[in-house]
């Protein structure tokens, strides 16, 4: 869970999967930091344990998603956590949701007419339920898209659909500006061998070959660091030097081309204005 071309969008999506137990999703329940997280100021924590706060898995994982699909290869929710995590991040995610409904609840919101969404035009399976008059889609094996798709749901239209708008940038230079004006981002690449070597083993199970993926990506307070936080992970946040996030960027066709693909939820004006103090006015 990170495009010069609407074809390139709607041939290379989002394609990891989980089969899931159904799950009571109806009632909104415990908030999605998972227990183990510290409770402090957030001057107190560090960054991994910062990110830990809002870290979700799109797969089943006791800590990080309770209720998530146990079929890790049939899940198709990398796009939905990893905005979800975004939001979290920058508080314009419900709280007290369980990590299932923060992510369909961010799968809603990439569809065009959120919250009136019209079930017609949802994929087979998907389903709308609407508790403590907040929107959700439960829908696991789906892909999202990058940018904008008539009649699909797209990360770009959640972020707009959210109160923000929709950035994007295709460089580490655009990484490094992007995460420092709005925070985080959601990157587009693959899932490899390479990229699960990043790991200490603790990742969820793929498919063969490059696995088109999202994840979401955060500025550390370490110099020439990132904190990754990968749905498919289930260790959490990883603090990560730019050396090992390039490889969630290799090309699956050529080895040595790395492409960026990045989006971030720029917050309105007078979101901006209300955070700093010094703005003017």
């Amino acid at each position: 869970m990170f495009f010069q071309g609407l074809l390139f969008f709607v041939t290379v999506l989002c394609v990891i999967s989980c089969s899931a137990e159904t799950v009571d999703k109806s009632t909104a329940a415990d908030n999605n930091k998972p227990p183990e997280t510290p409770k402090a100021d957030d001057g107190e924590l560090t960054d991994i344990e910062k990110a830990n706060q809002f870290f979700l898995t799109q797969i089943y994982d006791k800590r990080w998603n309770p209720d998530g699909m146990e079929s890790d290869t049939d899940s198709n929710n990398c796009g939905p956590a990893s905005f979800a995590m975004v939001m979290a991040e920058g508080g314009v995610l419900p709280t007290d949701l369980k990590a299932e409904m923060a992510i369909d609840h961010a799968r809603a919101t990439m569809y065009a007419g959120y919250p009136e969404i019209d079930a017609t035009e949802l994929p087979e399976g998907a389903t709308i339920y609407e508790p403590d008059n907040l929107v959700f889609v439960d829908d696991d094996t789906h892909p999202v898209y990058f940018e904008k798709v008539d009649g699909a749901a797209s990360l770009a239209q959640g972020i707009e659909q959210s109160g923000g708008e929709a950035v994007f940038g295709y460089s580490w230079d655009e990484l490094d500006t992007l995460l420092a004006t709005n925070g985080a981002v959601i990157a587009y690449g693959h899932i490899t061998k390479s990229w699960r070597n990043r790991f200490d083993g603790n990742y969820g199970a793929c498919n063969e070959g490059a696995i088109p993926h999202y994840i979401s990506v955060f500025p550390a307070t370490s110099d020439k660091n990132y904190i990754v936080c990968d749905p498919m992970y289930k260790g959490g946040a990883v603090l990560m030097p730019r050396s090992d996030l390039q490889a969630f960027f290799k090309s699956p066709v050529n080895v040595f081309e790395t492409t960026i693909r990045l989006i971030a939820r720029q917050a309105p004006d007078e979101q901006i204005d209300k955070a700093d103090p010094n703005s003017e006015p």
